[in-house]
């Protein structure tokens, strides 16, 4: 009796994976830097490069509900955008927001937003955003182009330094003409 069970255990493993298939690996996607252009509080659009990252799946199925996470990146000021900004009093900024990412042959299916920490302007002055996720249904096979979105809103408050308080603030961003923001690597839908 031992002996058989020790024949079946192995077999009904070797079952269950040939099921379940192998786990898909996860795959590290990344754009930029591509030009936008963003809203700032009392000053005018100005030119800010945005890269960004996330993770998905290395191959999906066509039909194939899938997640792309860890959305994050950062828009890049300008050292002249920076000193506009702190020459009418803001030296910091937090709030909520992220560039959306679009996809060819793919549809959406939904997703979170990111969270934009609160961050004094240094040099290089940055705008960095964390954690966005978005879901997403795989088209016919082939392979998925993934896009950095346009237009972007980000749900910000910049900080006056002389009065220690918060300016609510909703930054538009849209790409620069001719800009496109493709990641890298495509998705493969096999």
């Amino acid at each position: 009796m031992f002996r058989r069970l020790l024949i079946l255990v192995p077999a009904a493993v070797a079952a269950l994976v040939a099921v379940a298939g192998p786990a898909a690996a996860l795959t590290t996607y990344n754009a930029g830097p591509v030009g936008y252009r963003c809203t700032f509080p009392g000053i005018s659009a100005q030119a800010t490069p945005v890269t960004e990252t996330f993770d998905g799946p290395s191959t999906v199925a066509p039909g194939a509900t899938f997640t792309i996470t860890g959305i994050s990146g950062s828009l890049a000021l300008s050292t002249a955008t920076r000193s506009l900004l702190i020459a009418i009093g803001y030296d910091s900024v937090r709030g909520s927001g992220a560039i959306p990412v679009t996809a060819t042959n793919a549809t959406p299916a939904g997703g979170t937003g990111g969270t934009v920490p609160t961050t004094t302007w240094g040099m290089p002055a940055t705008i960095p955003f964390f954690g966005a996720s978005q879901s997403f249904v795989a088209g016919a096979a082939g392979t998925i182009t993934f896009s950095t979105g346009s237009p972007a809103s980000f749900a910000l408050q910049f900080h006056k330094a002389s009065n220690n308080t918060w300016t609510n603030w909703t930054m538009a961003c849209t790409l620069s003409a001719g800009q496109i923001g493709t990641f890298s690597p495509t998705l493969p839908i096999l």
